[in-house]
């Protein structure tokens, strides 16, 4: 498999491409720095037809004189959205500050995982010591459930380039759902029937529980305690004039969305 390489600085220089054996999950190149006046991030791409990966290397320049050391401090390492409903983004916001005795250069943002964005900064961004910019993040669940992400930044100021941001959220469905059950009353009973029990299970689970507290007469019954993303097993018995109650009925599913 043949690889594509390239990198976003004149400062170094990488082969055109590299091959990977059909054997082997990695290969070898060579990138060739050349010196720098100044601190900098080179972005290294690799790519074929399928996948894309880049990979930040900071060029340090060999002396930096009196304009100082680049610092960037984050003022969170984890973002936390908790329960979101759906179509009802929540924002977040961390805080950047150049903390080094010198200006840092903040010179990519990049954001993973559904559901997360991120605005508030253009890239590249220089700030100076001392300086602050506010870095907005937004949790939009596309469904219920959780999600985890991480917002990545690369900058002058830290070891290998980059820091990361971890974010976690759980989308909540507001909608109310209910199943409405309903069945024929039995035409070949010697006994008269008085009502019937309903029964529920959790998908998979073969213990039922009764959901009519006392005999159901009419032959219909609305259960409204689901859980939206749940499946669940139903069973009807009759009760006749005695007490005495039927085998159960055949099994009906019924998934919530």
């Amino acid at each position: 498999m043949t690889v594509s390489l390239g990198s976003s600085s004149t400062a170094v220089k990488v082969p055109a491409s590299v091959t990977v054996a059909a054997s082997a999950s990695s290969a070898k190149f060579t990138a060739t720095a050349s010196a720098v006046s100044s601190t900098q991030i080179a972005m290294l791409t690799a790519s074929n037809s399928s996948n894309s990966e880049t990979f930040p290397l900071q060029l340090k320049a060999a002396s930096t004189g009196t304009t100082g050391t680049a610092g960037l401090s984050l003022g969170s390492a984890s973002v936390a959205f908790g329960n979101v409903s759906l179509s009802s983004p929540a924002t977040q916001t961390v805080k950047l500050t150049s903390s080094g005795t010198g200006s840092v250069t903040i010179s990519a943002a990049a954001i993973k995982g559904t559901g997360f964005s991120m605005t508030g900064i253009t890239t590249p961004l220089t700030l100076s010591s001392g300086q602050t910019v506010t870095l907005d993040l937004q949790f939009d669940p596309t469904a219920a459930g959780a999600d985890t992400g991480t917002a990545t930044i690369t900058s002058t100021a830290f070891s290998g380039g980059t820091a990361t941001i971890a974010l976690s959220g759980t989308g909540t469905s507001t909608a109310v759902y209910q199943v409405e059950l309903n069945w024929d009353a039995p035409s070949s009973s010697s006994v008269a029937v008085t009502g019937y029990h309903i029964y529920r299970a959790p998908s998979g689970s073969t213990s039922y529980q009764m959901l009519s507290s006392s005999v159901t007469q009419p032959t219909t019954y609305t259960d409204t305690a689901v859980q939206a993303g749940s499946t669940y097993n139903y069973e009807v018995t009759s009760v006749d004039s005695s007490g005495v109650e039927s085998s159960p009925s055949s099994v009906y599913a019924a998934t919530i969305p």
